[in-house]
């Protein structure tokens, strides 16, 4: 009987101009000690996502940890996966740019890592149904959300446990559910549990996946978890239990997991991201109604995905600076996009329109 296969796609960010402390600490606490745990077990293989701007951050500061990555890359322990180059929300930019962005992190990624990614992180997982197109126009094979965006599409929690095809104009890209299941109990449930949960799964899924995708930062960079997931062991010990399960279990990166797996279906997901920005991009009072619709109901794991938010312009109305430089950005192409023809034929007609002024 095949195993059951357990896909993990871990993501690492730093905005561009971050404090140089906090990336160093975070570094310290979170990326590298992260990656020494991986190099550890050799049956531990899995997925890793740095964005762009923490890549070049990451080249200039520590290249031996990109040295480290890319042998571990090299014996076919980890995976890279792509994405936005400035981990932009996708969605909120132009199609050109949206293909621009994968495109050059796709490219920094093979120089320095040998391969070139076949998959995306998605920023905040926001999901709009055209993003197959471009995702595949920029070379991208597969993608991950979460299971919220299924639920809210009419899946249940037991059709997640492989992945899915959409389609845009012509274009697929398949879409792994992560399990918010899964997420909560990596790192902040106990070990035992972890594997209880995912022996469960293999019993009720033969031959199936559990997926998940979160961030790097959550082993070490988030308060208490250095001491939870290093000091104490946890994810160690964790790696350890997987390893032990290896009569039943394999960890496998996602590339490969898809691979070796026949999709479920088709499927077409509404805009969506994960559950709790679905819920903090709700006005206030909307959010109140909806926390006490979750007290009256605490059992309906429906619930919460149908009623909150299912729109990217929530996202946007809650928070106008980011819609600011969302339009802004959609004028730059507009006005800086002639071809150098255009722009010979428009400087004579510009400088007589407005002349300069007399110095007499």
């Amino acid at each position: 009987m095949p195993k059951f296969n357990l896909v993990l796609l871990i993501h690492a960010h730093q905005p561009v101009g971050n404090f140089d402390e906090v990336m160093e600490r975070t570094y310290e606490r979170s990326y590298l000690p992260f990656v020494e745990c991986v190099s550890r077990h050799p049956r531990v293989r899995l997925g890793l996502h740095y964005t762009g701007s923490l890549l070049e951050w990451m080249a200039k500061k520590h290249p031996e940890y990109l040295q480290r990555i890319r042998a571990l890359v090299t014996r076919g322990q980890v995976e890279i996966a792509g994405g936005g180059f400035y981990e932009p929300i996708l969605i909120a930019i132009p199609y050109e740019d949206q293909i621009e962005q994968v495109r050059r992190l796709s490219h920094f990624i093979e120089v320095h890592f040998t391969k070139r990614p076949v998959g995306a992180w998605l920023a905040e997982r926001v999901w709009e149904p055209q993003l197959p197109a471009a995702l595949a126009e920029a070379g991208m094979e597969y993608t991950l959300v979460d299971d919220s965006h299924f639920l809210t599409a009419g899946r249940e929690i037991p059709e997640l446990f492989g992945y899915y095809v959409a389609e845009e104009c012509g274009k697929t890209v398949k879409v792994i559910p992560g399990l918010q299941e899964l997420r909560y109990l990596l790192p902040f449930g106990s070990v035992e549990d972890s594997v209880a949960f995912l022996r469960r799964s293999a019993s009720d899924h033969p031959g199936g996946m559990a997926c998940m995708g979160d961030d790097m930062e959550k082993f070490g960079a988030w308060p208490h978890t250095y001491e939870h997931c290093f000091r104490d062991g946890w994810l160690d010990r964790f790696f350890s239990a997987i390893e032990a399960s290896h009569e039943w279990l394999e960890m496998v990166p996602p590339g490969e997991a898809l691979a070796t797996h026949a999709p479920l279906g088709r499927v077409d997901l509404p805009t969506a991201s994960y559950t709790e920005m679905m819920e903090w991009v709700l006005p206030t009072s909307v959010r109140q109604k909806f926390h006490a619709l979750l007290d009256e109901f605490p059992a309906g794991p429906m619930c919460g995905d149908s009623c909150a938010a299912d729109s990217g312009a929530d996202f946007s109305a809650s928070m106008p600076r980011p819609i600011f430089c969302t339009r802004k950005c959609c004028e730059f192409p507009q006005n800086c996009g002639a071809t150098p023809h255009e722009a010979r034929e428009e400087a004579p007609r510009e400088h007589h329109a407005a002349p300069r002024p007399s110095h007499t």
